[in-house]
């Protein structure tokens, strides 16, 4: 195995351009187009094609690039940590967590942890809690921080952090509900906003739904949990939200809490780190400080 083909693929790949691509590596043209070649001869198929505009991937060379990529970051990671100080308090902590996770738990840990760990970073890439629970698997992130329901895998090691409640909230647009009290049924009968199909809290609410023997059809479908406070502050429908990420906006007036009959079953934040990929120093010394401080 050629790694330097691999690495000349990586940057073809990413600029689908192979003059672009020698201009990053330092090389030249046809420097690059014969370590593409050899490649190719060496896996028996295409990887590129010749467009007007420089090159497209194959369905091979794609699938490629998708394995390629990922051990690039992971690369990148690595010399981004050994380049600082072995030190705890010099390293760098690669955060994966939900919106809600950040709003319910992480960013009251991470005030706390930089107040005493000043020269640590963090880098923080939010997503669904099944999309960075795969990031934690592949190595692109030190520590997972998710909302349940999700998909957890028994190679990961995964802490109960906290519990939360999702609440029923509304915009003064429905003044009328406030210091009311209605049942799951009811909501049916007002417009109602959500999150899209395949999310974590959508895929919650509408199980809650079916238990009880309803459905409901959302209004309006938003892309993540932070606009659904916004959405329904301006009326646009009732809906469900972390009470972490509602409880400013209802302090400041914009929102108003609608109890239910019976309340929502309480979810749970879990801290998942994998056994299989090496942990800095500063990520386990937030691992450890997390937890014992759930177990005090």
């Amino acid at each position: 195995m050629n790694y330097e083909y691999y690495k000349i693929f990586y940057y073809v790949g990413k600029h689908k351009n192979i003059t672009r691509a020698a201009v990053e590596l330092y090389s030249s043209q046809p420097a690059v187009t014969r370590a593409i070649q050899n490649l190719e001869a060496e896996l028996g198929c295409r990887l590129f094609v010749r467009t007007k505009s420089g090159v497209e991937f194959t369905h091979e060379g794609q699938t490629l690039f998708d394995y390629v990529n990922v051990a690039h970051r992971q690369l990148l990671k690595g010399e981004d940590e050994v380049s600082r100080s072995i030190s705890v308090e010099g390293g760098t902590i690669y955060v994966g967590a939900t919106v809600t996770a950040l709003h319910e738990f992480l960013f009251d840990v991470l005030d706390d942890f930089h107040s005493k760990h000043g020269g640590i970073k963090f880098k923080i890439t939010t997503g669904s809690s099944n999309g960075t629970i795969e990031n934690l698997k592949n190595g692109l992130v030190d520590i997972a921080f998710v909302s349940t329901p999700c998909n957890l895998v028994k190679s990961l090691n995964a802490y109960t952090v906290k519990t939360f409640n999702d609440i029923l909230i509304a915009g003064n647009g429905f003044s009328h509900l406030k210091n009311k009290t209605v049942a799951l049924a009811d909501i049916r009968n007002y417009p109602f906003v959500c999150l899209r199909h395949s999310m974590q809290l959508r895929q919650f609410i509408d199980d809650v739904f079916a238990e009880n023997d309803l459905a409901v059809t959302p209004d309006i479908e938003a892309d993540g949990a932070d606009l659904l406070v916004p959405m329904i502050s301006h009326d646009f429908g009732l809906g469900f939200v972390p009470q972490g990420m509602a409880d400013e906006a209802i302090e400041r007036g914009e929102v108003f809490r609608i109890p239910l009959v019976k309340e929502l079953p309480a979810r749970e934040i879990l801290m998942i780190t994998d056994p299989h990929h090496p942990q800095t120093n500063a990520s386990r010394e937030l691992a450890k400080i997390i937890i014992n401080r759930i177990r005090a």
